[in-house]
């Protein structure tokens, strides 16, 4: 049977939306709340397979109380209701973590097929995290796991605010690394919901990493090779869900192992990333060798950068491992900081600088293909294939000034919970 809680300030709809509920087999209203600290604690305690929350609840609102049942009760599918249904609420529904939004009213039928596809999406989650945890642990029928652990390094592309190019310079990145021909080189996209690098790329793959996850096939290397896209470069791609609903599928756990097996195949796997700081993008943070943090000239991407600092700070990672690298995505203003004030602001060097020309950047993205491709003899493309250079040089092993990979540290995630990033 599945366990249902229903939070809505109106005793009546509460009431109403049970006894509809109450004469499915297959439904059982487990809880009635009529505040959002309420719904909050009440899952807490009942534990329901699905929540349906209104998004006007008193106290914590909708999307609070799914954020923290996302947090605290991932177990716990969150159905949430609103009266309006404009885009803006079902992008923030979504990224807040709602498997489904109905705009009252609903009928009642309705409600019971929401009920039932987020439950079944909630058990094929939970299935595949436990199949991806025991190919992890080497139990399960993987057959990428093998004896050997990842040779490879992983390099994160970072930024604390969007807007500033970064998934331009990823996908730039990775192929001026696979344009080198010393070594193989992978890309992926771990923006999960809004990812750009297929579209970059002029990458057309019908399967991605949503797939991988959904079919518990992390761990095996030769649908993992099957799933990557090729450029003419050389690079392996591989994107973000197709739809944004299905970045769910991807876990943590699905994420470590991924990226240990594309290690093993690749001496270099470079990941694009979203501007939150999620699970999966700290999760990437931490597995990383080399992490490119980058920056723009504005104050507030420069205090962005700064926070995104203090961030990895507390997650104890290693300042070697970090590069800050200034992109001028724009066209430098008076109120745009001198690189001396922003190294001051932020207590560091900024190791290199991708200069701004819109019109090579501009044609690139237009073609959906990289500046190093497009335009070579860019000042553009030398800054990028400067910033390739300096990752090669510490690949496939990490040198001196280069830290080691190694497994994150107890401390580390301990940190991740004081900050309210872990799930």
């Amino acid at each position: 049977m599945i366990k249902v809680l229903i939070g809505d300030s109106s005793e009546r709809i509460r009431e109403n939306l049970k006894r509809r509920l109450d004469a499915e087999t297959a439904v059982g209203v487990c809880a009635l709340v009529g505040g959002g600290e309420e719904a909050v604690q009440e899952s807490l305690r009942v534990r329901p397979d699905v929540a349906v929350v209104d998004s006007a609840l008193p106290g914590l609102d909708g999307l609070q109380v799914t954020e923290m049942l996302a947090q605290f009760a991932p177990g716990t599918g969150v159905i949430l209701t609103a009266l309006e249904s404009e885009n803006d609420l079902m992008r923030r529904a979504m990224l807040a973590g709602a498997r489904e939004v109905l705009q009252k009213p609903f009928s009642g039928d309705e409600l019971v097929s929401a009920i039932q596809r987020v439950h079944d999406f909630q058990e094929r989650k939970r299935k595949s995290g436990a199949a991806t945890t025991q190919a992890a642990t080497g139990n399960g029928n993987g057959r990428g796991g093998g004896d050997h652990g990842p040779q490879g390094i992983l390099v994160t592309v970072l930024a604390g605010k969007g807007g500033i190019g970064k998934s331009v310079v990823a996908t730039s990145l990775a192929t001026a690394l696979a344009q080198r021909g010393e070594s193989r080189v992978a890309l992926v996209d771990l923006s999960l919901q809004f990812g750009d690098v297929a579209a970059l790329l002029d990458v057309t793959q019908p399967r991605t990493i949503a797939d991988l996850a959904a079919h518990n096939a992390v761990a095996d290397a030769d649908v993992v090779a099957d799933v990557l896209s090729s450029t003419a470069t050389g690079l392996h791609v591989l994107p973000a869900p197709a739809s944004p609903e299905l970045a769910d599928y991807v876990t943590t756990q699905h994420l470590r192992v991924l990226l240990d097996e594309l290690r093993r195949s690749h001496e270099i796997v470079v990941a694009d990333t979203n501007t939150q700081l999620s699970e999966v993008t700290l999760e990437a943070v931490e597995s990383s060798e080399r992490i490119v943090l980058l920056t723009d000239y504005s104050v507030t991407g420069v205090k962005n950068t700064r926070l995104v600092m203090s961030v990895l700070g507390v997650l104890k990672v290693p300042d070697d491992k970090v590069m800050l690298v200034a992109n001028n995505r724009d066209a430098r203003t008076e109120n745009s900081l001198a690189r001396t004030q922003a190294e001051s602001f932020l207590g560091s060097k900024i190791a290199l600088e991708i200069p701004f020309d819109p019109a090579v950047v501009g044609a690139a993205v237009s073609r959906g293909a990289p500046v190093t491709t497009t335009a070579p003899d860019s000042t553009v493309s030398a800054a990028i294939k400067q910033l390739a250079g300096l990752i090669a040089h510490n690949s496939p092993q990490a040198p001196a000034g280069v830290a080691a990979a190694a497994a994150p540290a107890p401390a580390a995630k301990r940190q991740r919970r004081i900050l309210g990033f872990a799930r």
